[in-house]
């Protein structure tokens, strides 16, 4: 058994996965404790959760509960992104396995990353403080209001120059106007040492929207295919903004491809949605995290090199993850024999589960030899999913805390 760790993220199962198959003895905290989580650490602890992540004095309070004496440190995941000041918190706490705070600071600062983003000429949407009252150039314009603070595309809505004055009240925080793109989405999953990046993979993803979430994560599929412009322009945005801001671990990238070339969107500059979608190619995926980010590897040594070529040469299955959300207010019975396919499914050994409307029930997963073939097969499986769940029961007894532990025995 390696060293003890600490995970913390809204939905945190697929790194505690990881790290519990590498030998850690994991400690999770997260917002759902689905049974995946729990079967795979040895404690879980629930937070509760706001737009602005999690709840910052019921986080604090659970981590000062824990024994964290022989705990290597804490790799953390989103649930940050609007309150870095509660990574530095944590930080005072256990050793941050990751970036900084004021990394995550930066990157998050609207003003400074796209500032920067210009200053290393990378690419990215026209991004507006107020918007135009007309665009001679492309009428038919349209424009995002985002918060560069948010996650899981709850923080993106759509506003037309029809209702800019409506629209042009003050901006809080964090807050722009960006015009919106239409193209792939994509994202690259990468390692960085501050200087140098290594590529994980290259992923597409996808929305499942509803009307307060136009823009809500849907899914993605990992290896998928660019054209070598594309992937290079993608690289070398990843390699700028590691030196810019000293990326350090795990990060991800998100952009938008038209006609071939990558607009940058954002950097996550923590574990990602994403990592899931290489438990099958790269295995040691949170050890290099840890590695790297504790200064025990040498980035870009000769058995870095090995692995690459390793890799390269081993068949690569194609991964997709399809989000399930309940379109309504869902009820979920102990007795429902969740399919293998299936993961972050609710823990109710003994009770019926009430999931409300625009909440996630599960996470449906699906592996292929290509990734139009992992798509499609995620997709076909999403509906047997929701066709299980065409199932009407008893009420729910509702939970009052914003903390829960379950702990295996």
């Amino acid at each position: 058994m390696k060293n003890a760790i600490l995970i913390i993220a809204l939905s945190a199962r697929p790194f505690v996965v990881a790290a519990a198959r590498s030998g850690y003895a994991v400690t999770a905290i997260d917002a759902f404790a689905d049974k995946q989580t729990i079967e795979s650490a040895k404690k879980t602890v629930v937070v509760g959760f706001d737009e602005q992540g999690f709840i910052a004095d019921a986080l604090l309070k659970a981590i000062t509960q824990l024994d964290l004496s022989d705990c290597l440190g804490c790799i953390y995941g989103s649930g940050f992104e609007a309150q870095p000041n509660l990574l530095q918190k944590i930080a005072e706490v256990v050793p941050l396995i990751g970036n900084a705070p004021e990394t995550v600071n930066a990157i998050k600062d609207a003003a400074q990353f796209f500032s920067a983003l210009g200053q290393l000429n990378i690419a990215h949407p026209a991004v507006f403080d107020v918007l135009p009252d007309k665009d001679e150039n492309n009428k038919s314009a349209v424009y995002l209001k985002k918060f560069s603070a948010g996650s899981g595309g709850a923080h993106i809505s759509l506003v037309s120059l029809n209702d800019a004055k409506l629209n042009n009240k003050k901006l809080l925080n964090n807050e722009y106007y960006q015009q919106q793109l239409n193209g792939q989405s994509v994202s690259l999953l990468f390692l960085a040492d501050r200087q140098k990046v290594e590529v994980i993979g290259f992923n597409e993803q996808w929305l499942n929207p509803r009307d307060t979430m136009p823009f809500r994560y849907g899914g993605a599929v990992g290896h998928i295919e660019l054209s070598n412009s594309v992937g290079q322009q993608l690289i070398e945005a990843a390699e700028r903004l590691t030196v810019a801001f000293g990326l350090l671990g795990l990060n991800s990238l998100d952009a938008i491809v038209q006609d071939d070339k990558a607009y940058v969107l954002e950097v996550n500059p923590r574990l990602s949605a994403t990592v899931d979608l290489y438990d099958n190619t790269v295995e040691n995926l949170i050890d290099r995290h840890v590695q790297v980010c504790l200064n025990q590897e040498d980035f870009g040594s000769e058995y870095q090199s090995q692995q690459s070529q390793v890799q390269k040469t081993q068949v690569k299955k194609h991964k997709a993850h399809a989000i399930m959300y309940a379109i309504s207010d869902t009820e979920i019975v102990p007795s429902i024999e969740w399919p293998s396919w299936v993961v972050d499914t609710p823990f109710n050994l003994y009770e019926t589960k009430k999931i409300l409307a625009g909440a996630p029930i599960c996470n449906v997963t699906a592996y292929a030899e290509s990734a139009e073939a992992a798509k499609q097969l995620v997709y076909t499986r999403v509906k047997i999913v929701q066709s299980l769940l065409k199932i009407k029961t008893s009420p729910h007894n509702k939970k009052a805390n914003n903390i829960t532990i379950v702990e295996k025995v």
